[in-house]
């Protein structure tokens, strides 16, 4: 199983052969991390940082990865601050006004408008703060936290319930919505890059 760019197994794979008390499997392992590491790096323009002192901000004083964060931003908007889907969700975070106004105070929003979503700001502010919810009710996994962003928290939990929580492959396998699994490889793969491009405050490694 190759382990790019743009791959989730990939990376566990590579993981589970460092792992392995086999010499030649380390070495296999080094190799294959090291090669990834060299496809990331090459695809550096790919893995902007826009708005990063709104994000680490936001996402910090919610305990969040604001990597993790940007990883979402990605998939949900290409970092576009007007974007608006289909089903009407907007801005970077691709938020309903249904499901932002339940966030809103605690992300210290007091007056919002569906126009108001298309503020960076007040994007970065609520979507943390939905973020964070996710990440207390699944102990911080980020696979969990992608995929309920995506599919919804009764669907993530009952997919962990039939799962490992602590086991990032087992659970993928059991995301029972083919869209929210591959939103969920994809922020995963994001995610990844985030982490070896830049460190926590989101400043070039």
């Amino acid at each position: 199983m190759p382990d790019n760019v743009a791959s989730y197994n990939g990376p566990l794979a590579t993981g589970k052969l460092a792992k392995n008390g086999d010499a030649n499997a380390r070495q296999r392992a080094a190799e294959r991390a090291q090669s990834a590491q060299s496809a990331i790096n090459a695809a550096a323009a790919n893995y902007p940082a826009p708005y990063r002192l709104q994000v680490v901000n936001e996402a910090k004083k919610r305990g969040l990865d604001p990597r993790l964060v940007l990883a979402i931003m990605k998939q949900e908007s290409a970092f576009k601050p007007n974007a608006k889907s289909g089903s009407a969700a907007r801005g970077l975070l691709q938020l309903t006004l249904d499901a932002a106004e339940k966030y809103a105070k605690r992300a210290g929003v007091n007056h919002l408008t569906e126009d108001s979503l298309y503020v960076p700001g007040i994007s970065i502010a609520i979507g943390c703060e939905y973020l964070s919810q996710l990440s207390r009710m699944f102990a911080g996994l980020p696979e969990a936290i992608a995929a309920s962003y995506n599919g919804g928290e009764d669907n993530v939990a009952r997919w962990l319930a039939r799962s490992n929580q602590n086991d990032e492959g087992v659970f993928a396998s059991e995301v029972g919505f083919a869209e929210s699994k591959d939103y969920m490889f994809k922020v995963m793969a994001f995610y990844r890059a985030y982490q070896q491009l830049y460190d926590a405050n989101l400043k070039r490694r």
